[in-house]
């Protein structure tokens, strides 16, 4: 699966900044979640204890990603000059297709948590973070084997990231000189 026909994919070095920008963004949204569920049920968050408010902010993170991968960018991927593409159509993916990328993009983070988990790293926090920042990595690095080099929850979600500032080569119309 390549991206739309005539689109070229972002550079890696540009995914990842978009990546750590919506971190950050991701960051806020989860830290307003936190709050407006402590408000909600008196309880304050115990990281371990409270499986509610794991799953609001899993379902928060849903709802935020869905609804902006479905109409084509998130702020992040807006500020990078990166859109999302049903690679089938070249459109926004439809609602599915953009929950399926959601889901496989947890092929991200997942297996490293569970390695931490598995060996107890837990308490050492700066483990947990290198766990996960290597594993980041190594599913970027991936990206150099797979069809038009994505990530690997948009070639197994059907969708692709295209780069906005590469668009591609139009012939001018008739009688009109080209841009």
């Amino acid at each position: 699966m390549n991206p739309a026909a005539g689109f070229s994919t972002p550079p890696l070095r540009r995914r990842l900044a978009c990546l750590l920008y919506e971190g950050m963004l991701v960051f806020g949204l989860l830290m307003v979640t936190g709050f407006l569920h402590a408000l909600v049920t008196q309880q304050p968050y115990v990281p371990g204890d409270n499986h509610g408010a794991g799953w609001v902010a899993l379902a928060a993170m849903a709802l935020y990603f869905v609804w902006f991968w479905h109409h084509g960018q998130t702020l992040a991927m807006k500020t990078w000059f990166i859109t999302v593409q049903d690679v089938r159509t070249g459109q926004p993916p439809h609602w599915l297709r953009a929950l399926a990328r959601f889901a496989g993009a947890w092929l991200m983070i997942l297996p490293a948590l569970a390695l931490v988990s598995l060996l107890g790293l837990i308490s050492p926090r700066s483990g947990v973070y290198a766990a996960v920042a290597l594993n980041v990595l190594v599913y970027a690095g991936l990206s150099v084997w797979l069809p038009g080099r994505q990530f690997l929850h948009d070639w197994l979600a059907g969708t692709a990231l295209v780069d906005l500032r590469r668009q591609p080569l139009t012939t001018p119309e008739p009688g009109r000189p080209p841009l």
